[in-house]
């Protein structure tokens, strides 16, 4: 039997049409029926194979369209400073900076810094900066005179060093291009981090901060002589212009302490000296810039034995010539603010040291020198100088300076201990009422009066170091908190005391592991074979 299908002629017109629209329409979405069966639809409701099979598909339902949300003005975070660190401790802070620190740190605008203070919340740039300077103030109490309290800030009404240094990280990491946009500000601040981490004992951070300081000053070519004549504000640039050489002075500092190269070079000017309030602070600077000019990448790479081990210095020439220039250097030094004449005339004869410890190291020295700078004894003299200046000068002057001049004292009387004890007959001096074992014993009085303050990490091992080598020397053994009084201080005879014994030889090699010049400078031993062979022949 043949079946036939027929469909009404209306029907057959829809087909046709639906068709037609096929062959002219892309279609974007298939029926339920073709996209089931895979086949093409021409996207009619319904499709010419829906109407082909007699059948009505559905269409699924159309995908709604999220709705545009209304744009609603949404305020942006806003930085706040910590409630810990009230107005009272900032201007404290920066009364102290101004009266101690800017002689010998003369990079800061003391009007604009007082200008901002009542803004900090509205700039977490400059609230980095006051708090990195208040960490700094704050590890040296003595120059703040009011007892500190070194505990949680949610008790004590003074917070600690290490909490200002983590509001000075929190307000950097605010916004967090603030590598992107670089200001004079942002060096300051890393500088002033460098600083307390240095006087924290933290070499590692120390380290860090002093190189992103002068990372960011390259960054902004502020060592380059044509960027300065593109400031259009003089005093702008002259505070740039200082910082600069602030750097160039602590670089080079830094690099003798902890055997590190150089960045910075000679390449701008000299700050201008103009008449006013600040000529003296100044000149005064300028005379450091002088101390430490001559030490350049020659120098550093016979200090550092890791830049070139084998090198040898075949003249002693340069090191007597230096040591010359040291000697002639800072004439005007009575001139200056006192703080600045302790910096000055205790960094002289510690530079003195370090070339003296350059030409031992080098067995340059000999007993028959042709200057008193290549002597074995050389270190007597210095101390005698450093002990001079430290009865001259109030301990106010040594208190500004910090931990930094107490470790060049230190390095000092290290060198004139081991002397002692190398060459006993240089302990008593004969008919002079003042010997070499009374300088000696006032070395360790001078480290141990700047050793008072309690986040001067490295103070007490400093003192504690020093004194076990005088004792050594000596053959007595110094107690008493060796305050300026001579009443404070006692010698007694050794005793047999292993314990305390044990505690110096502990600080000892804690010094040593912490210190890359050991084991030359801090080891009870200082190659004497090769000193015992160039003094005695």
């Amino acid at each position: 039997m043949e079946f036939h299908t027929t469909f009404p002629q209306e029907r057959i017109s829809q087909i046709n049409q639906v068709q037609q629209r096929q062959k002219t329409h892309k279609i974007r979405q298939a029926c339920d029926y073709c996209h089931g069966r895979k086949i093409r639809c021409d996207g009619a409701n319904p499709c010419a194979n829906c109407l082909s099979t007699e059948l009505i598909r559905e269409y699924p339902p159309t995908v709604p369209q999220p709705e545009i949300p209304t744009v609603v003005d949404v305020e942006e975070p806003r930085f706040l400073p910590s409630r810990f660190i009230s107005d009272e401790l900032v201007k404290e802070c920066m009364g102290a900076f101004f009266t101690h620190k800017f002689p010998i740190m003369p990079i800061l605008d003391q009007k604009q810094i007082y200008a901002s203070l009542p803004h900090l919340g509205e700039s977490p740039e400059q609230y980095a900066l006051i708090t990195s300077i208040c960490a700094l103030i704050t590890l040296q109490p003595e120059i703040l005179g009011s007892e500190p309290t070194f505990d949680h800030p949610d008790n004590f009404s003074r917070p600690t060093p290490e909490f200002l240094i983590q509001e000075t990280v929190r307000a950097r990491q605010f916004f967090f291009s603030y590598i992107d946009s670089l200001t004079l500000a942002t060096i300051q601040t890393s500088f002033f981090l460098f600083a307390a981490f240095f006087c924290l004992g933290k070499d590692n951070s120390a380290w860090f901060y002093i190189r992103e300081a002068m990372t960011v000053l390259q960054l902004l070519r502020l060592h380059e002589e044509s960027t300065y004549e593109a400031i259009a504000d003089p005093l702008c640039a002259t505070f740039n212009r200082r910082t600069f050489w602030l750097l160039f002075i602590t670089e080079r500092a830094y690099a003798l302490q902890r055997h590190r190269p150089l960045t910075l070079q000679r390449t701008i000017s000299l700050p201008p000296i103009a008449p006013g309030p600040e000529e003296k602070i100044l000149s005064g600077f300028i005379d450091l810039v002088s101390l430490f000019q001559n030490f350049d990448d020659d120098f550093i790479s016979l200090w550092n034995p890791s830049t070139n081990p084998s090198e040898k210095v075949t003249s002693l020439q340069p090191l007597i010539q230096l040591q010359n220039i040291l000697k002639c250097s800072i004439p005007n030094v009575a001139e200056r603010t006192e703080i600045q004449q302790a910096d000055l005339l205790v960094s002289r004869q510690w530079l003195k040291t370090m070339v003296w410890q350059l030409s031992l190291s080098k067995r340059l020295l000999s007993s028959k020198p042709p200057t008193e700078s290549m002597s074995f004894h050389y270190p007597i003299t210095i101390a005698r100088d450093v002990v001079l200046v430290s009865r001259l000068l109030s301990p106010k002057a040594f208190e500004a300076n910090g931990v930094g001049i107490l470790e060049k004292v230190f390095d000092i009387g290290c060198s004139l201990a081991d002397v002692l004890l190398l060459h006993p007959n240089f302990i008593e001096g004969g008919r002079m009422e003042v010997e070499p074992r009374d300088y000696l014993i006032e070395l360790v009085r001078v480290v141990g009066t700047a050793s008072q303050g309690k986040h001067g990490m490295g103070s007490e091992k400093f003192l504690r170091v020093l004194a076990g080598k005088a004792d050594e020397c000596l053959g007595v053994r110094i107690r008493g908190s060796l305050k300026e009084s001579d009443d404070s201080r006692c010698i007694e005879e050794p005793e047999d005391d292993a314990d305390e014994e044990e505690d110096v030889e502990e600080d000892v090699e804690e010094v040593v592991k912490d210190d890359p010049r050991a084991p030359e400078l801090f080891s009870p031993v200082m190659d004497w074979n090769g000193f015992a062979e160039m003094a005695y022949g």
